[in-house]
């Protein structure tokens, strides 16, 4: 029998692609990789539980890591594979209006303009508590009605080559009122983007995720993804707290060069046989020079996400229902989502269980008093461009003559990329998984949960 020399693996990132792709690793049969994480963090908070007799905490997702069936499958799959508790998660989502002043404190003048439940799956509290009742019924036929020539046009008008959100939009001539107020509003707040950023993303994009989760329910880890963080971690060597300064490929191998953060200790460089870059374009321009100029064309914006128990922010819902200080943290109980739009973006305000409130951009002020924890984090975008751009980077096929700009292919030089944002499609957690699982087959890697 061939015996395999073990590979020494580094495996740069802090997400859910990098734990996936250094867990295959660490699991290959024939065990020819040994595996080093550089970098790793977690914004998840651990919640005392509020229900008596229940001494476990409950873990709220920083930012909330909801996942679909259908668009999901592959993540879905791993879940199953390792044993990760998850269960079926109803929401109600309010839609209300900001004035283009950010109001601080006059919550009194706002109210939803539409209540809805996911996947309809109960009546919800819709009526308004105060004005025309007439009013309210056609908006909510006109919304009904927009809603369902959207979903029509989902699956029987194909997007054009290289054709923006935005323009599809105005190719079925989907109403600027409804888009403003009721889609894009969602949308946004599923990619954590600005309205003007969804817009410009790729059409085929936004449709294959609406046609695949279309009617599908919503899941939950049931104990947070901190519990998958550490089922992932089992069995690695983790470095906490390296600043990777520079990727460098060599004839015997990778080198990376890295500081300790908050050090002051000179730079420190390892050579490694293979390196795993799972992190955003942005960084890998910064530190590996075949992709500077190409991936610093990716555009990326900064999200930022706070974990709060300022209730005071919220809107009443209609018929007079407060927002609720203390939810239920029973599985599979309905939990609240507040989409609160100005012109130009949407502040999503996710009620979770024991009193706990996640709002990811905040356009509203916070009261820092009952701020919990707050988080940035880079949200990579999309684009006709960068699509194209980022498909040729994991194009095996063969160098085509546009391409000419792009000359290096993920695997070249001992380097591969992993990310949301690595493969053809939203960048969402199914992208991580889908990158992990690249990474893996490259290099002989049984995929236990592949079909």
């Amino acid at each position: 029998m061939k015996e395999h020399r073990r590979r020494h693996v580094a495996v740069v990132g802090t997400g859910m692609a990098g734990l996936a792709a250094a867990y295959l690793l660490h699991h290959d049969p024939q065990q020819r990789f040994q595996k080093d994480q550089i970098s790793l963090s977690a914004e998840s908070i651990p919640i005392p539980s509020s229900d008596p007799g229940v001494s476990k905490s409950v873990w709220a997702d920083v930012p909330m890591r909801a996942f679909a069936g259908g668009f999901y499958g592959n993540l879905i799959r791993m879940y199953d594979y390792l044993g990760v508790r998850y269960h079926s998660q109803p929401f109600v989502f309010s839609f209300s209006r900001l004035s283009s002043r950010r109001r601080q404190r006059q919550q009194e003048e706002e109210e939803p303009y539409m209540v809805h439940t996911s996947n309809f799956h109960q009546l919800s509290p819709l009526l308004p508590r105060r004005g025309d009742v007439f009013q309210w019924l056609t908006e909510a036929v006109f919304a009904l009605l927009c809603y369902l020539w959207f979903i029509l046009c989902c699956f029987l008008v194909s997007p054009i080559e290289d054709e923006s959100f935005d323009h599809y939009l105005r190719r079925i001539h989907l109403p600027q009122y409804y888009n403003a107020n009721y889609l894009l509003p969602l949308i946004s707040s599923v990619c954590t983007c600005s309205h003007e950023e969804l817009l410009r993303f790729p059409a085929v994009d936004v449709l294959a995720y609406k046609q695949l989760t279309h009617r599908q329910p919503h899941y939950v880890v049931t104990d947070g993804v901190h519990e998958v963080q550490e089922t992932l971690l089992r069995g690695l060597d983790v470095r906490l707290g390296v600043q990777l300064t520079r990727v460098t490929p060599r004839p015997n191998g990778v080198e990376l060069t890295y500081r300790i953060a908050d050090s002051k200790a000179q730079e420190i460089t390892e050579l490694f046989d293979l390196v795993v870059l799972a992190v955003s374009p942005d960084v890998v321009a910064n530190i590996f020079e075949p992709l500077a100029s190409s991936l610093s064309k990716v555009p990326t914006t900064t999200v930022k996400t706070v974990a709060h128990t300022d209730f005071a922010n919220l809107p009443q819902v209609g018929m007079g229902v407060k927002p609720k200080v203390s939810v239920s943290s029973e599985a599979g109980a309905p939990q609240h989502i507040y989409l609160r739009s100005s012109a130009s973006t949407t502040e999503s305000v996710h009620v979770q269980p024991n009193s706990v409130l996640v709002t990811t951009n905040p356009l509203t002020a916070i009261d820092e008093t009952k701020v919990i924890q707050s988080a940035s984090f880079t949200r990579v975008l999309r684009s006709p461009q960068s699509r194209r751009l980022i498909n040729r980077v994991f194009d095996k096929g063969g160098r085509h003559a546009n391409s000419k700009a792009i000359n290096w292919r993920s695997g070249d030089n001992g380097v591969y990329l992993a990310g949301g944002w690595c493969w053809d499609g939203m960048v969402l957690l199914e992208g991580c998984i889908v990158s992990a699982m690249r990474v893996a087959a490259d290099l002989g890697v049984e995929v236990p949960w592949e079909r």
